[in-house]
């Protein structure tokens, strides 16, 4: 059994490819039976979210302007997924913003990964819809606060242990893990 998942979710400003900022930001360390430890803030981007995201997500320009910069969480966010592997819904965004972030303060961030979307599309092929709430429901799980980040890193979670009681050798997730080393 994997113990060393950093299930993970962020919100960002939105706006174009490779320039959105994190806004919002929650870490769960899951050691396969529970979560040991846990990061979560919002985080002040140095930019306008777009309007569309704010209300998406309820996150506005005023409620993160007196919270820290990445810069301010870097040390964190970096020691706290130090050594785990990087789950996600849709883990290629969050991951590369992240990187993106780290890469914009002069640190090289590089951790494995796995998506739960991917997941879910192996495990559970014939499912309608493979969005984080959809797939919740489809379980009976509710997603309190969709779209903002501790609620959908606590939906991936749940998503990630139902993933798991149905890979229990984990041939299926050990063969999704990217190293992501070239990226």
């Amino acid at each position: 059994m994997f113990k060393n998942f950093a299930i993970l979710d962020v919100e960002t400003t939105g706006g174009k490819f490779n320039e959105e900022k994190i806004t919002d930001i929650s870490i769960l360390i899951y050691d396969g039976i529970k979560v040991i430890n846990k990061f979560e803030t919002l985080i002040n981007p140095d930019k306008e979210i777009q309007p569309f995201v704010q209300r998406l997500t309820g996150i506005t320009n005023e409620l993160v302007k007196n919270s820290p910069k990445f810069k301010d969480v870097s040390k964190n966010i970096f020691d706290i997924t130090k050594d785990k592997i990087i789950v996600a819904h849709n883990v290629d965004f969050d991951y590369r913003v992240i990187k993106n972030e780290f890469q914009s303060i002069n640190i090289k961030y590089h951790r494995h990964s796995l998506c739960t979307v991917d997941l879910s599309r192996l495990i559970f092929p014939d499912l309608k819809s493979y969005k984080l709430t959809n797939l919740l429901l489809n379980f009976g799980i509710v997603n309190k606060n969709p779209h903002r980040a501790n609620s959908d890193a606590l939906g991936t979670l749940k998503l990630l242990q139902i993933l798991i009681n149905e890979d229990l050798e984990m041939k299926v997730i050990k063969s999704k893990i990217r190293s992501n080393k070239n990226k």
